[in-house]
């Protein structure tokens, strides 16, 4: 099982984008997939049998992202299921025994982070692997991003955007934001004290990261980002502008208390225009 792709499945385009982006995947790793629609329990009476009104449509979904996996992987192993409960819950579930949970993007948020559709970061709260959210616009950019800070969060992410550069033979860059995170001021870059400059911590954060790349996998060319005037958030979404991947790591549950306006994890995945991962957890197998 922990080759499976588990995707959240509701008809949108978000979704059908989600669908076909599993499926690339798939076919590139042999991972079986399982497409997954889940009905919320608002549609159960509170009293009685739970009510299948519900499940017409999701059975319809399903059929039609099983039509679109076989286009591209004809020869795929595709399971699918309805579930009732919270999306985010039912998903959440699901990734203990998944090696990747892939999602669209549900919803757009302002340039602040604010109004983010709440799905997809309660999916990367609760998930116990990486979290794939897919934009439902077609991008055709190039190169892996990443975003590092020397945390073991970011570290993970780094090895995984590392394996996902090597893999489809992209440049991987990795961006370090050494300005202040809540109010978007550089730090000073002058420090007369003998204690390392702002700029200077940044550049051995992005020495290790590099180091540790090219240890792993030495066939991957590296770029390197040092930005003093923007928060993590908004130096990885410029860094992204045009690339194919981004990928981000996060605590997990323990996100749930940092979640607020301008976090980075609204921000990122609200203005980056091409798929996300989020790493959670123990790295995916998929």
């Amino acid at each position: 099982m922990p080759s499976t792709i588990v995707v959240g499945v509701d008809g949108s385009p978000a979704s059908r984008a989600a669908v076909d982006w599993a499926a690339r995947r798939a076919l590139r790793f042999g991972s079986e997939i399982r497409l997954v629609h889940s009905v919320p329990e608002i549609w159960a009476p509170p009293f009685g049998p739970t009510s299948t009104d519900a499940d017409g449509p999701a059975a319809r979904a399903l059929d039609a992202a099983r039509a679109r996996v076989a286009a591209l992987l004809p020869a795929a192993a595709v399971h699918t299921s309805i579930r009732r409960g919270d999306p985010a819950v039912v998903l959440g579930d699901l990734s203990q025994d998944a090696g990747m949970v892939v999602v669209g993007a549900d919803k757009p948020a302002d340039a602040r982070g604010e109004g983010f559709g709440a799905v997809g970061l309660q999916i990367v709260t609760r998930s116990a692997c990486t979290v794939a959210i897919i934009p439902s616009a077609a991008t055709h950019g190039g190169g892996v991003v990443v975003g590092v800070d020397g945390s073991p969060e970011a570290d993970r992410a780094l090895r995984a955007a590392a394996g996902e550069a090597e893999a489809s033979g992209q440049a991987l860059t990795i961006v370090h934001a050494a300005a202040d995170p809540g109010y978007g001021r550089p730090r000073t870059a002058h420090d007369e004290s003998g204690v390392p400059t702002t700029a200077e911590r940044g550049e051995r954060v992005l020495d290790a990261a590099a180091a540790l790349v090219g240890a792993r996998h030495p066939r991957v060319e590296v770029h390197r980002v040092l930005d003093m005037a923007r928060s993590p958030a908004e130096a990885l979404a410029v860094a992204a502008e045009g690339a194919a991947l981004v990928v981000v790591g996060s605590r997990g549950r323990e996100s749930v208390k940092h979640v607020r306006p301008g976090a980075i994890g609204p921000v990122v995945l609200a203005r980056i225009a091409c798929p996300v991962l989020v790493t959670t957890g123990a790295a995916g197998a998929a």
